[in-house]
């Protein structure tokens, strides 16, 4: 049996990129329905942002109250993703910016909030993370382009988050969609040596690998891992969902593909299309 890992579908997030986040209110329950049934670990409802000057639907900002308006089964961790360039470049102290986009988190049906990083502001992300723990949060460091990195440097700054003691799980993003097996499992080696807590790997399809990559991941460490319906998403989009789920439906992990259909049929095909 393969090891439990987390499915963290990112569909309203990164699926957001096609409509500006504005989803209907009939496919945001339908999708929130069979996601549940289809027993994903996490959904990372959105982004949390501060005010933007055009329109953007409630997925681009993904605030507490309007999380309190959906019906989200309690057996399912809630994620939402910031971009530590926003908070940096929001005029604020870094702590007073995080105070002002979240509340403690005994107040939130939150669980996680990601931070998405590039290389050259890692270790300005380490207060962003301590103030996001202060408040109650788990926290991610989701590390992007890490393939125009070298190993060593990829393992200098894993052994840099890991001595922070506040990020618990590190993820890696395949931003440009290039990556080949040996591309994940080289980054996944790298960090390892600096880093020994969960790791977890966002795909691209832009080679129609992201699933074959996932899998190459999980094999060498991976735990936690993002996908979307459809694979919606930026460019080429992600590793689908449902996909996943069915090349997982072997190892007895507890997933029902079969969950999803029906909403990808009717909802998400005429959307992406």
């Amino acid at each position: 049996m393969m090891k439990k890992i987390k499915i963290l579908d990112c569909t309203l997030r990164d699926g957001g990129y096609y409509n500006k986040w504005d989803f209907d209110n009939s496919l945001v329950r339908k999708y929130l329905h069979a996601i549940n049934d289809a027993n994903v670990d996490i959904i990372e409802l959105g982004l949390r942002n501060f005010p933007q000057d055009e329109f953007l639907g409630a997925f681009a900002y993904t605030t507490d109250n309007y999380i309190s308006t959906l019906n989200i089964d309690k057996s399912i961790s809630v994620g939402v993703m910031i971009d530590a360039s926003s908070i940096l470049s929001s005029n604020l102290s870094i702590e007073d910016a995080i105070n002002s986009l979240f509340q403690a988190k005994e107040k939130s049906r939150v669980d996680l909030v990601r931070i998405a990083t590039h290389f050259n502001c890692i270790e300005q992300c380490k207060e962003i993370a301590e103030a996001l723990k202060k408040l109650g949060y788990m926290v991610g460091l989701n590390l992007m382009q890490p393939h125009a990195i070298v190993s060593q440097e990829l393992s200098k700054a894993a052994e840099l988050v890991q001595g922070w003691d506040m990020v618990d799980v590190l993820y890696f993003a395949d931003s440009l969609g290039g990556m080949n097996d040996s591309d994940v499992v080289r980054i996944i080696s790298a960090l390892e040596l600096g880093w020994s807590g969960d790791i977890g790997f966002h795909a691209h399809n832009n080679k129609g690998l992201a699933v074959s990559n996932i899998l190459t991941a999980i094999e060498y460490g991976a735990i936690w891992i993002d996908s979307t319906i459809l694979g919606m998403g930026r460019g080429a989009g992600n590793a689908q969902t449902e996909n996943l789920l069915l090349e997982l439906e072997g190892y007895q992990l507890g997933y029902h593909a079969n969950a999803l259909f029906d909403l990808v049929l009717s909802e998400f095909i005429p959307l992406q299309n």
